[in-house]
């Protein structure tokens, strides 16, 4: 089988390769590589024909496999990858085929064979290279400010429409605090696109789109305990490096700014798909910034409308683990009494509509008009 499999590129990820191939069948089994860590889903890999010019088969099948074992896949069905051809777009693949044998689950999907080479994602990628385009586009609109390094010593990095101190009402976005969960990015892409194209001058906005830049360019998931998981290692010392940057940060922003809302946008479980919804506090405290997080989330889910917001929209959290550390937004509800709200948004499709980049971006501009409207009027 004249094909190679590689993820040595920033993002990649797979693990467990092998290939088959008969007469008129190629099939390549895989699975995502939890990199030492207690989960795993994340994986993007390269096919690269190595003999172009050799006789081959048309289509090419790759194989999930131990999909039991994957973060939140209860429905395999609704697994929907993404490929692209070299000099390509991303495209979906089309449904899977669903396969048990045992205790063990596999999902399928064929696409066609690689004329040079073909790259395989869980979803759309975004990384350093996309951060590069929206700054381009935005026409000197955003600046860039490196806040501190990783724990991998990778700078970690603050985009901006401005640094100098105002009274003007504030805003933080931030996403990818989980490596692997990519449509938080992609809305926060649409977030700030909006904001530099209407050129917007009445808030102050400071947001960090790639909070785990160590274990998004290691091809990591990013999801589980709070030694791999950001938002789990919120607490005064941090658990994380990464964090007591960005809290640094944060403290930074409240003194430049009137604070309004605090918005992390992370990635719903692997298979989820009804919909964008939040995380509320776990209690019925009457404190002012759980109150106005409430508030933030109904303004949210209105503006999302049925076509992206699940119909449960507001979720209450999973019981709190005490060896980890908080959330993000319950660490900025409790210790700077600001209001802040988690999003999570699902990998391939709200209900009956399946989302690319244009409409995760879409949705990211519903929610920045949203957030003007209720801090300008």
């Amino acid at each position: 089988m004249n094909v190679r499999v590689d993820a040595k590129f920033p993002e990649g990820n797979v693990a467990a390769v092998r290939m088959q191939q008969d007469a008129s069948i190629a099939y390549i089994y895989f699975t995502a590589n939890p990199c030492g860590r207690s989960e795993a889903l994340w994986f993007y890999f390269r096919i690269t024909n190595t003999a172009p010019d050799s006789p081959h088969p048309e289509s090419l099948t790759l194989v999930l496999e131990f999909v039991s074992n994957l973060t939140g896949c209860d429905d395999p069905s609704h697994l929907y990858p993404v490929f692209r051809g070299e000099g390509q777009g991303w495209n979906r693949v089309r449904s899977g085929i669903v396969t048990k044998v045992g205790g063990n689950r596999s999902v399928s999907w064929t696409i066609p064979y690689p004329a040079s080479s073909t790259e395989f994602a869980f979803c759309y990628p975004y990384g350093r290279s996309e951060i590069k385009t929206l700054l381009q586009k935005s026409k000197g609109y955003w600046s860039t400010e490196k806040i501190g390094i990783s724990q991998s010593g990778r700078f970690i990095e603050r985009i901006s429409n401005r640094t100098d101190p105002s009274s003007l009402p504030g805003i933080y976005l931030i996403a990818r605090q989980r490596a692997g969960e990519t449509p938080g990015s992609w809305v926060l892409d649409g977030i700030l696109q909006h904001f530099s194209r209407t050129n917007e001058s009445r808030i102050l906005i400071w947001s960090v789109p790639l909070a785990d830049i160590g274990g998004i360019e290691r091809g990591q998931y990013g999801r589980g305990d709070a030694y791999t998981d950001l938002d789990q290692a919120w607490e005064s010392p941090p658990l994380r490096y990464e964090v007591r940057a960005m809290q640094s940060d944060l403290v930074a922003w409240q003194t430049h700014a009137k604070p309004c809302l605090v918005l992390d946008i992370q990635a719903a479980n692997g298979t989820e798909n009804k919909g964008v919804y939040c995380y509320l506090p776990r209690t019925d405290s009457p404190e002012p910034a759980i109150r106005d997080a409430e508030k933030w989330a109904n303004v949210i889910h209105t503006a999302l409308g049925s076509e992206y917001a699940a119909e449960n929209f507001k979720c209450a959290r999973e019981v709190h683990i005490q060896t980890c550390g908080m959330p993000l937004d319950e660490y900025v509800r409790q210790r700077m009494s600001i209001s802040a709200l988690t999003l999570c948004v699902p990998y391939a499709s709200c209900g009956k509509t399946m989302l690319a980049p244009k409409q995760y971006r879409e949705m990211g501009r519903r929610i920045a008009r949203a957030i003007l409207q209720r801090i300008t009027t």
